[in-house]
């Protein structure tokens, strides 16, 4: 027996008991054919030759699945290592037999043989083995979920490194140290943390040669890390770079790596894929007698199914799991039991049995020192979507999704490299549609708008204020510079899960329930009066009985309120489209179509109030799969938007309130004085139309073969740019000389520019996403308006829209007046043009 002096415990016969832990009749059972060897070595006394003869067949009967035979002959080896005083070797070999313990479901002797360890003096030359007991302790740490000790343990590790950053074996134990520090740090919902980890893991594994396996495992903690932010192609292409290291290296290593393909292929939505490699694995794990792996696997083809919708096979494969994990306290029991409560929902099973299993993962998850942010936000958002249930009243249901949004909006706001925020985003979609539908149903619209607008144009509302818009790299690259978050917001999040767990074991309602706080912020009620006559914002969802919208409303020096629609199955097949990114058919979309889309994006009646003579100014911001709809085209009661409106885009009520607070050099019925810049498409069929309007304007017209050259013009009231684009968001082009949205933002712009091409105004149509485009270029650089085109539109039909917009405007006509009256005449004069032409191009920002 070993003790937690480094040495064996003090028992009679104690050398006796030594000798026979090395002798071969004790360390290999009769059959094994290399016993006489081994018996003719230790009556020899080769000490030597014995220990590797006992090392190999360790690893033989470790890669043959016999762990039991495995780890005796290690601690033969390690006896006979230190009865020869071979210090090295016997540290070695401890190293080895704790790590095998721990894979094979003895986390006491792994703690105690990584102890042993403990015991040998620090120095150069047992850096190495602290280094790797640390880590290992860590590790053990973690599965049991005590996450603040096991950061402890990573940094006796880290240090014993820092300290012997050039003995032997410490860069590999360094590197070690860092991925298990990440996935602690990542368990706890510490994302940014845990990627610069493992960006210093791999930048170290590197720079210092470390193996190739070691180098495989930092790829296996970067798939899995990628997967939590939500970008499962970045995830597979890191699992391949580690099934690559493992190959022929670890058996054990690569089969897990496949396993973890699994989840990045059904995120892709390759189920097929992903279905045969949970089948080969099965039948591995199945044949080797492994049901821990085989768990996994089994929980990983559950995923898959219920991503496919086969809800009866997903019952099967959990039913056939639930022997593994329904009374284990590990990570998998706790997906699991998520598992089994997230089917019943989608299958109507029984609520009441769904939440009780989602107060183990609440339980669990939230216990002091291995809190689990990420794992109690989905558990909380389960709990809040669960159908009617006597365990769980309404209120406790509501402060369930109040804390899944409040975790959602913390772990957001940890994030500040823009592709990461984004995509984690977007991974919590499923949270944040749940809040804005909760809170328009329970008729709350303030609340609504507040949830709405969370994390709706970060990046650009950033730049906004601190005017610094592709002034180094790329505005899509730029940090998000947000404040710290509160801590005590992480400890309402946790009271809510522990309340909802006692709640539903007891079968009592909590006697008092704080209902966490609304993450984000509104402009001021006086800030909301300066943007239109009426502000609307538009969310799109999707449940069980398809795409709904939540439509707030605001009229000037009104309150807001709420619309909840539900499509057609009609308008859902079009919305399926739509929120892909593809724009209605140029032609061809009856006016049936386009009425539909008006009374399900735009329902409230303030909106249409307007007449010809005296239309309403209408800023809307967009659901952010929408950017490529033509608004203006939209239709109530026979009556095109355009008719009764004049309608501006925004990407957030942020923007907008930024946006109108700029000093602005020009304003309503104002003829402006400075000259007209233009970059035109010569080739395009409108382009004579364009430059003899342009030549019309009153201050002049200057006309430039490079962007750049806009800067050496003095006081420019209008930018206007023609050209083809070639696709939405961040990285289109537009016009021959190529303009992009980094070019556009580090410009001193006029307070006009018009980009007249497609796809200009157009975002990608990403949830979650800011809405970068070049309109949101020029705004960067200084617009405070701009016209830009919303998808594919007609080139000479925008042309002409655009020079009558040019002409008004030199006028002294406001923008958005003269956008619409500009759509309007050419719609009168051309009734043939589809809405694509004519209302192809849109305003962007304050509209003046």
């Amino acid at each position: 027996m070993v003790g937690v002096d480094g040495d064996l415990v003090s028992l009679p016969g104690r050398t006796e008991f030594l000798d026979h832990l090395a002798d071969p009749v004790a360390a290999m059972p009769s059959d094994h054919p290399h016993r006489p060897e081994a018996v003719r070595l230790h009556a020899q006394g080769s000490w030597r030759l014995l220990a590797d003869l006992y090392q190999q067949q360790s690893e033989v009967a470790w890669r043959e699945h016999r762990p039991a035979l495995a780890l005796r002959l290690l601690l033969a080896e390690s006896r006979v290592a230190l009865r020869t005083g071979d210090r090295q070797r016997f540290g070695e070999t401890l190293l080895i037999l704790g790590q095998r313990h721990r894979l094979n479901g003895g986390p006491t002797a792994a703690e105690v043989w990584n102890l042993v360890l403990l015991r040998e003096p620090l120095g150069a030359d047992t850096a190495r083995f602290h280094a790797h007991a640390w880590r290992e302790l860590a590790a053990l740490r973690e599965v049991t979920r005590r996450y603040d000790e096991g950061l402890s343990c990573c940094e006796r590790a880290l240090a014993v490194c820092r300290r012997y950053p050039d003995a032997p074996g410490v860069a590999g134990r360094h590197v070690r140290a860092l991925m298990q520090t990440a996935t602690i740090r990542r368990l706890r919902g510490e994302l940014v943390t845990a990627r610069d980890l493992l960006r210093e893991a791999r930048e170290l594994a590197e720079a210092r040669d470390v193996d190739a396996f070691t180098r495989g495992l930092v790829a296996l903690r970067e798939g899995g890390l990628e997967i939590v932010l939500g970008r499962p192609e970045v995830a597979l292409t890191a699992y391949r770079r580690a099934a690559t290291a493992f190959e022929r290296v670890s058996e054990n290593n690569f089969l897990y790596t496949r396993l973890r393909e699994v989840a990045a292929l059904r995120e892709l939505g390759r189920f097929d894929d992903a279905l045969r490699i949970t089948d080969d694995l099965a039948d591995r794990f199945r044949a080797r007698g492994d049901a821990y792996r085989l768990g996994q696997v089994l929980l990983e083809r559950a995923e898959v199914l219920q991503s496919r919708g086969d809800m009866a096979a997903v019952a099967a494969t959990l039913k056939e799991t639930r022997s593994y994990y329904e009374g284990a306290d590990t990570l998998e029991a706790l997906r699991w039991h998520r598992h089994v409560a997230r089917a019943l929902i989608v299958s109507g099973g029984d609520g009441a049995t769904a939440a009780r299993h989602l107060a183990v993962v609440l339980d669990r998850a939230g216990r002091p020192g291995g809190r689990d942010l990420n794992r109690t936000m989905l558990a909380l958002h389960d709990l809040h979507r669960i159908p009617e249930t006597d365990v769980l009243s309404p209120s406790l249901r509501h402060a369930a999704g109040r804390g899944a949004l409040l975790a959602a909006d913390l772990q957001r706001d940890s994030l500040h490299e823009p592709g990461v925020r984004w995509a984690n985003h977007a991974h919590r979609e499923e949270v944040y549609q749940a809040a804005v539908l909760a809170h328009t149903v329970l008729d709350d619209p303030e609340s609504t708008v507040r949830v709405a607008e969370t994390g709706r144009a970060d990046l650009l509302n950033q730049l906004l204020v601190t005017r610094s818009g592709g002034a180094v790299g790329t505005i899509a690259e730029s940090r998000i510079d947000a404040p710290p978050g509160d801590p005590g917001l992480a400890d309402e999040v946790f009271a809510v899960a522990r309340l909802a767990a006692g709640a539903i074991r007891s079968g009592r309602a909590p006697d008092r329930l704080a209902v966490p706080p609304l993450p984000g912020r509104l402009p001021s009620p006086a800030a909301l009066d300066t943007m239109a006559d009426v502000v609307v914002v538009v969310n799109l969802g999707r449940g069980p009985d398809g795409w709904w919208s939540s439509v707030l409303t605001r009229p000037r020096h009104g309150a807001w309120r709420a619309a909840l629609r539900t499509a057609s199955t009609e308008l859902a097949a079009r919305l399926d489209i739509l929120v892909a990114g593809v724009q209605l058919p140029p032609r061809g979309v009856s006016r049936a179509v386009w009425a539909e889309l008006g009374a399900f994006l735009l329902p409230d009646p303030a909106v249409w109030a307007g007449t010809p003579e005296r239309p309403r100014s209408v800023a809307i911001t967009p659901d952010p799969r929408l950017w490529h709809l033509p608004h203006a085209a939209l239709i109530r009661d026979g009556r095109y938007l355009c008719d009764v409106a004049e309608v501006s885009l925004t990407p957030s009520l942020r923007t907008l309130e930024l946006l109108l607070a700029r000093t602005v050099s020009t304003g309503p019925g104002r003829t402006p004085g400075g000259p007209a810049v233009s970059l035109l498409d010569r080739g395009l069929g409108g382009h004579r139309v364009e430059r003899a309007a342009l030549d019309d304007w009153p201050g002049d017209h200057r006309t430039v073969a490079r962007l750049p050259q806009v800067d050496e013009v003095v006081d420019p009231a209008l930018l206007y740019v023609s050209g083809h684009g070639d696709r939405a968001g961040a990285d289109t082009r537009l016009g021959p000389d190529g303009v992009t949205m980094d070019a556009l933002a580090p410009r001193r712009l006029p307070p006009l520019v018009v980009l007249n091409g497609c796809w200009s105004g157009t975002a990608s149509s990403r949830y979650g996403y800011d809405p970068l485009s070049l309109a949101v270029g020029a705004l960067l650089g200084g617009a405070d308006t701009v016209v830009a085109g919303v998808g594919r539109i007609g080139s000479v039909a925008s042309a002409h829209v655009g020079a009558s917009l040019v002409r008004q405007v030199g006028r002294g006509v406001p923008v958005i007046t003269a956008l619409r009256h500009a759509q309007r005449e050419i719609r009168t004069e051309h009734p043939d043009l589809g809405p694509f032409e004519w209302a192809g191009l849109c305003g962007v920002g304050a509209g003046r």
